[in-house]
């Protein structure tokens, strides 16, 4: 059976219902309060990359879209990933004429080089802490800087504090709180 354009835009609009009514009472824009030493210590999966394609596809009960980003791991900082690549899997995307947006879903696009706080979810790689576990890495390479969001600190709604560093100072960063937790 085929479904007209006004159809398709109903199934849409029960679908982003649907979910709301999975998260519950708690806002998209809010998050938990932690910070970059939580976010390391669980972080599964620590790295630099590239990332190579995108796609999207439902889920097997076609209740949500989801995107799947390939990217090329140049540099690990903290486990061990059990290839050169990786898959790393977000809410969200566009299937069709059907799109998915997810407030606080990071956006993995091709191309984009970027350092991803991740852990093993459905046999993919999801970033821990939703947008918050997705940086993306600006400027030539002796002078990359990492864009992104500050973990939250408390509870901000809607109004969240750019990050921006020297690639090499995050990088230091993170690699000393990872020798911190080796036994």
């Amino acid at each position: 059976m085929r479904f007209g354009t006004r159809t398709r835009a109903k199934k849409s609009i029960l679908l982003a219902c649907a979910l709301a009514a999975l998260v519950g009472t708690a806002s998209a824009s809010q998050f938990a309060r932690f910070d970059r030493d939580t976010q390391v210590r669980n972080s599964e999966l620590i790295l630099r990359g590239r990332v190579d394609t995108v796609s999207a596809h439902w889920n097997e009960a076609r209740s949500a879209i989801y995107s799947d980003a390939e990217v090329t791991v140049e540099e690990v900082w903290k486990g061990a990933p059990s290839s050169d690549r990786v898959v790393v899997r977000v809410l969200g995307g566009t299937v069709g004429t059907v799109r998915l947006e997810v407030d606080g879903a990071p956006r993995l696009a091709a191309g984009e080089d970027v350092v991803l706080f991740l852990r093993r979810a459905d046999g993919a790689y999801t970033p821990w802490g939703m947008m918050f576990g997705k940086y993306r890495i600006v400027g030539p390479a002796g002078a990359a800087v990492a864009v992104g969001l500050e973990p939250p600190s408390g509870e901000e709604r809607g109004a969240f504090r750019p990050y921006s560093a020297k690639l090499i100072d995050l990088r230091r960063e993170v690699v000393s709180m990872v020798a911190k937790e080796a036994p």
